[in-house]
This record gives C-alpha cells, sequence and structure tokens, in this order.
C-alpha cells in the first residue's frame, strides 16, 4: 500500500475514555465522547466523530518548545512518544515542521477536541505536574469559553492560550492508537487520520461549538454499537471499527494500561480496500484479510465488483448492509502492533 501522501490531508483525532458510574451498560464503567457533525459539514455531515480535525502549521511551531521549557521539559522529553516499531509515513516525514510529528499531530488532537468540544487536555505546576500519570490533565473553567471561540478562529489562539493562564497540552496522555485513510471510492476529500487514546477519572465539563457541532455523546462502547445498528447514530467507517475494538475491554484502568503499554508498538495503516457483489452486498477488506491486496492504486475511485466473495481462512472485514449499517467480520485474525481484536457482530 503506497499512497501519494501528497493529496491526502494530515489529521489528528482523539477518542477520549472518562470514568463513570453512571453507564447505560453493567458491563461498563466508563464512556466515550462521540461528537455530531452539522449537517452543513463539507465531510461526513451529521455523522458521529470522535474530536479531532486538520493538522495546522501553527501545530508544528518552535515556540512550543519554547513553552515547554519555562515548565522544565526539554526536546527529549518528548522521545517516549515516538513508537519504538511501526511508525508510518505520516509520522516519519517531517519535513519544514519545526516539531516532530508524532508531537505536533498530539498537540493538534488536543486543540481540536478544545475546539469542538471544550475540553482542554493541559496541565498546570500549579496543580497537576506529574507527565507520568496513567490519566489524562484536563483544566476547565468559564473563562475558557471565550478562549474556545478564539481558538476556532486561529489555530494560533492555542498557543497563546497555554501561554496566558501558564499551562501545557498534555502530550503526554495521548497514547498511539490507529491510522486510518479515507477509502476509495469516497470522495475528493482524502484525510490520512492519527488517532490517539486518552483515558480521564472522571468526565469533564463540554461545551459544543455550534458552529461545527449538531450534538454530543458521552456513552459505553456497546451502546454505540446498539445505536448503530438502530441507526440512531450514524458511524464512520473508522469510528464504528474502533469503537468495537472498545467493545472487548468493560474496565477503562485495563484500558488504560493497555494503551499505555500497546502505544510503543505503533500503527498499521488502516485504508480500507471496497468490494461489491452482484447480491448488491459491500464490504470494506482490511488488513489481515486473506483478500486484501498487498497494492492499491492510489488513483482508485471505483470500488471492485465481484459475482461473490471466494472462501477465505482469515477475514477482518466490515460488511455495509445499507449506507449506514455496519458488521463486522472477523475470522482467524490476530491483528498487528499488539492491537485489539474488534467486537465481531455478525455470523460468518
Amino acid at each position: 500500500m503506497r499512497p501519494n501522501l501528497k493529496i491526502w490531508r494530515e489529521s489528528a483525532s482523539l477518542i477520549l475514555a472518562a470514568k463513570s458510574v453512571f453507564t447505560q451498560s453493567s458491563l461498563f464503567n466508563y464512556k466515550i465522547l462521540c461528537l455530531k457533525r452539522s449537517s452543513k459539514s463539507q465531510f461526513m455531515p451529521e455523522m458521529y466523530v470522535f474530536p479531532g480535525g486538520n493538522v495546522e502549521k501553527n501545530d508544528s511551531s518552535s515556540q512550543w518548545l519554547k513553552l515547554y521549557e519555562k515548565f522544565g521539559f526539554g526536546k527529549e522529553s518528548f522521545d517516549e512518544l515516538k513508537p519504538t516499531e511501526n511508525m508510518p509515513k505520516i509520522l516519519q516525514d517531517d519535513g519544514e515542521n519545526e516539531l516532530p510529528k508524532y508531537l505536533s499531530f498530539r498537540i493538534s488532537a488536543i486543540r481540536e477536541t478544545f475546539e469542538e468540544c471544550g475540553v482542554l487536555l493541559c496541565k498546570s505546576p500549579k496543580i497537576n505536574h506529574d507527565v507520568n500519570s496513567k490519566w489524562a490533565s484536563f483544566v476547565g473553567g468559564l473563562e475558557l469559553i471565550k478562549w474556545q471561540h478564539k481558538v476556532h478562529d486561529d489555530s494560533l489562539e492555542f498557543l497563546n492560550l497555554c501561554s496566558h493562564f501558564q499551562i501545557y497540552p498534555d502530550v503526554w496522555a495521548l497514547k498511539n492508537w490507529s491510522n486510518w485513510l479515507t477509502p476509495p471510492p469516497l470522495p475528493s476529500l482524502k484525510f490520512n487520520t492519527i488517532f490517539f487514546l486518552a483515558t480521564l477519572p472522571q468526565m469533564p465539563t463540554v461545551n459544543s461549538d455550534e458552529k461545527e457541532i449538531q450534538d454530543l455523546m458521552w456513552t459505553t462502547p456497546d451502546h454505540y454499537l446498539s445505536l448503530s445498528d438502530e441507526q440512531t447514530v450514524l458511524l464512520p467507517l473508522p469510528q464504528f471499527y474502533e469503537i468495537s475494538r472498545l467493545r472487548t475491554v468493560t474496565d477503562i484502568d485495563t484500558l488504560s494500561n493497555f494503551a499505555n503499554e500497546r502505544s510503543k508498538h505503533g500503527f498499521e495503516p488502516y485504508w480500507p480496500f471496497r468490494v461489491k457483489t452482484d447480491d448488491g452486498l459491500i464490504y470494506s477488506i482490511l488488513p489481515g484479510d486473506d483478500l486484501y491486496p498487498a497494492e492499491i492504486n492510489k488513483d482508485n475511485t471505483e470500488t471492485l465488483r465481484l459475482a461473490k466473495l471466494p472462501e477465505c481462512n482469515t477475514k477482518n472485514r466490515i460488511l455495509h448492509t445499507s449506507k449506514y449499517s455496519n458488521a463486522i467480520q472477523v475470522q482467524n485474525f490476530t491483528p498487528n502492533c499488539n492491537h485489539l481484536t474488534p467486537y465481531r457482530n455478525c455470523t460468518l
């Protein structure tokens, strides 16, 4: 798989999991956050997604290093954020970046999360200075609402916000999780997205951006999948798959410990390969599936058509029974990068 990354927009997304006793499920002691995109959105309107968005030039400004230095953190303080293996090209090619991408992408994910829902994952030496905590730190207050609007209008304001309040983004709390590329035959807008995961000891106060967000929801992975089955909540493919992974971990302490350990194993890029059969079924074939091709044409905008899918021993795929109805099929599948096998919700 060799996509021409010049035609792709770089983006960062954050899966937020917060401990909660008030869950819709007796199985889970945490909830995850999804935001419903505006009906006017150019990309995936009215879909429920994790917070995130485009990586901006200001996210890689050397001024961030100067800010961190004020709190005693030199450039070597971020070395542990870099995966020791399986580093995707999107994070290797720093280009003209003033920061390494494994740092700037984290700053972007934290900034976008603040813009969209008002959750500010930052640390302050006044109240929380331990970068080794397994929990993400967040700060809140009414003072932040006006800053949320400022940051939405200009990404440079995020640096100004941190300088003003003498806080710094809690980049250490963001654990490497997954890497998804927009599948063909979908749009002219193509995204190469790094997903991070962070766990919180309690649910933070939220304030959604009315310009971009129609709704905001905290709920458990199993409830999200139930709502997806009912098509009450519309989940894009990456969100559906990642929530299906989380469906297999019911305890947030277990999830936090797993994410911390798994983070060093890096990412396997997931670029879905679309197949349509004569009976009208559409599949997204994913890495590890026997049908996943060794190479995908970067210019491919078509769905491969087959009379029927051949028999396979190993399956890692999503069956799209309708435009917004998805079902995961996994069989004899062990994911790379020490990752979770998703919850299977489809009879093979």
